[in-house]
């Protein structure tokens, strides 16, 4: 009897060893396991150079549009900045509003390559608008479509400047230097339109 009681207090120790033995190796997995956590800085995707330039390349394909004019309104817009805010609540690097890029069905303006998707629409939308004159799409992208009236560029001093420096880069990045490969002919009529803007600032000058 006594053996048997001996016996079966060491088959209990056994398991209550093994037991602690299964909890203490259990935690030890536990604790090595990682774990996702909500990063320190929950804001939105900051993508590479690379990936911005091909995201133009793309959606200008896709809207019709000469990539040097989506890079020309780009760095007159925001100058490439991803996190740009304008004081008047315009946001990102194509400057959207958040109405407008609601009416575009951007669901995250912060993110950059949806900014670049509704911009680049909303500029094929004017430039339809415009009959391709780049000039009045660039004057109606800044200062929206209802002061583009007549044929002409509103005379607003910011919008004027505007058009003028889009078109300048548009230049720079060789978009007003060739016809070729572009869309109802933007590019050459950019390319005649940065002497017509100057042309319009002088008269006007002279009409004030």
């Amino acid at each position: 009897m006594g053996f048997i009681n001996a016996t079966w207090k060491n088959r209990s120790v056994r398991r209550c060893f093994r037991c602690v033995v299964i909890l203490i190796v259990s935690g030890v997995m536990i604790a090595a396991t990682p774990v996702h956590t909500k990063p320190d800085f929950d804001g939105p995707v900051r993508y590479s150079s690379d990936e911005i330039q091909r995201a133009i390349v793309f959606y200008a394909k896709r809207n019709r549009l000469d990539p040097a004019l989506l890079r020309a309104v780009i760095k007159t817009e925001s100058g490439f900045r991803q996190d740009a805010v304008s004081h008047k609540g315009a946001i990102g690097l194509m400057q959207l509003m958040p109405e407008t890029a609601a009416e575009l069905r951007v669901t995250d303006i912060h993110d950059s390559l949806q900014n670049i998707r509704g911009g680049s629409k909303q500029l094929r939308h004017l430039l339809n608008r415009y009959k391709g004159d780049v000039r009045l799409a660039l004057a109606a992208y800044n200062a929206g479509a209802t002061r583009v009236k007549g044929g002409k560029i509103p005379r607003i001093r910011e919008t004027r400047s505007y058009v003028k420096k889009v078109l300048s880069h548009y230049d720079k990045y060789g978009g007003g230097r060739r016809c070729q490969g572009t869309v109802d002919g933007t590019a050459c009529k950019a390319s005649r339109g940065v002497q017509t803007i100057g042309q319009e600032q002088g008269e006007s000058k002279g009409e004030r």
